[in-house]
């Protein structure tokens, strides 16, 4: 899904319809998220300790991921208040949620 996000974002900007401002915004948007999420990542990982990064899964927030998608969240919003990331461990029939404030503390962190 990334990548096609990557691609959607650099044609847009090619056809001239997406500014240069915006795209540099978004890079720095999907940079914080992969930052913040490797942190809500590694939680996960100390918690199962054994289990591969590999099967480790961390997506966005649901809410959040709408957030940004309209527009009603920008850059310096994320810059402020962080990211929510959903998190699994499928061969542990495991899962939960770890909020990652914008410095990189996790703030709160959930799952079975």
């Amino acid at each position: 899904m990334k990548t096609a996000l990557i691609v959607s974002l650099a044609a847009t900007l090619v056809a001239g319809v997406m500014t240069p401002a915006f795209a540099d915004d978004q890079a720095k948007i999907d940079a914080t998220l992969v930052r913040l999420g490797k942190v809500c990542k590694n939680r996960v990982a100390e918690k199962f300790s054994g289990v591969s990064m590999a099967d480790i899964q961390v997506t966005v927030g649901a809410s959040l991921q709408e957030s940004l998608d309209s527009g009603d969240m920008s850059l310096a919003d994320l810059k402020d208040s962080g990211a929510s990331y959903n998190w699994s461990v499928p061969r542990r029939k495991a899962e939960g949620y770890c909020d990652v404030d914008a410095k990189g503390k996790i703030t709160q962190f959930s799952g079975n």
